[in-house]
């Protein structure tokens, strides 16, 4: 697995580093960590900024949650970025069976440059969180919901302090990518939550097609020795069964490129799930 947790320097971002910290150690996954600096606020040198400090903080972070002499990552301390091309600069320690690197990234378009380096970087998945006081922004712009829009590969947005009582996945398609499924893994194991699957159904054939999905998630999830409920539901109940379901539980939704459900999450409602959801929300590709 190929993480990117684009982070920046309000609180909310350490809480996110923290849990990607814990999701890490069950995965040994490859990590990016990734800021953006406005070139028009930023003056001196990259590592002496507010955001480099506190980007050299998160790397610490996610390394502590490994016992000593286990841990995956580089330990070694890094001194300077180096400029790998315009506006990109790079730090990681060597050494090490995986990669924890430091990326900073100046631009005007927080948004365009997470997805920039996602496509870079091949990521499996994306971790960015917000102040859940706020509409879930970055001082006062939409850059999780554009994230989640706009990325191709799953995104993951955290909400401060909100630990789901579920994990509620719901589909409506046959197509369902390996990743997806150990992201669930990931997901229940992190928060030692229940895991319920739930099959939104538009028609007979539709509602047999994803019946016969769920049969096979649950032996396949039954394997990983991980319980979980079954549910088929109606589509045009979909709206309000999400709205509830998110209230205390991590929603997840699959929005592979044959779902249906697109229809009832264009961008302005991934975006409303994204502000309104108290708790946090997974968008999987």
């Amino acid at each position: 697995m190929r993480i990117l947790v684009a982070v920046d320097t309000n609180p909310y971002s350490s809480y996110v580093v923290n849990e990607v910290g814990k999701m890490a150690i069950n995965t040994w996954s490859d990590i990016t960590l990734l800021g953006i600096l406005d070139p028009k606020k930023s003056t001196g040198k990259v590592e002496e900024s507010d955001l480099a400090k506190s980007l050299l903080d998160f790397r610490e972070i996610i390394t502590s949650y490994y016992p000593k002499g286990e841990c995956p990552y580089s330990r070694e301390e890094i001194k300077s970025f180096s400029q790998i091309k315009d506006d990109v600069y790079v730090a990681t320690g060597k050494g090490g069976l995986k990669t924890l690197k430091i990326v900073i990234r100046k631009g005007i378009n927080p948004v365009q440059e997470i997805l920039n380096q996602a496509d870079e970087d091949e990521s499996t998945l994306i971790v960015l969180g917000c102040n859940k006081t706020n509409k879930c922004k970055w001082d006062d712009m939409d850059v999780p919901s554009k994230v989640a829009n706009q990325a191709s590969c799953s995104v993951l947005v955290v909400k401060e302090n909100k630990t789901p009582k579920q994990i509620v996945c719901c589909l409506d398609q046959e197509y369902i990518t390996q990743n997806s499924l150990e992201l669930i893994n990931q997901m229940v194991t992190l928060y030692n939550a229940e895991l319920k699957i739930v099959g939104v159904a538009e028609g007979e054939s539709l509602k047999m097609r994803v019946e016969n999905t769920m049969k096979n998630l649950f032996m396949y999830y039954l394997k990983q020795d991980i319980p979980l409920w079954l549910e088929v539901i109606n589509s045009s109940v979909f709206p309000n069964f999400v709205h509830q379901m998110s209230q205390d539980n991590l929603i997840a939704i699959w929005l592979g490129p044959k779902s249906f459900l697109k229809k009832f999450f264009p961008d302005e409602k991934i975006t409303t799930l994204i502000s309104d959801a108290p708790s946090s929300v997974l968008l999987l590709r």
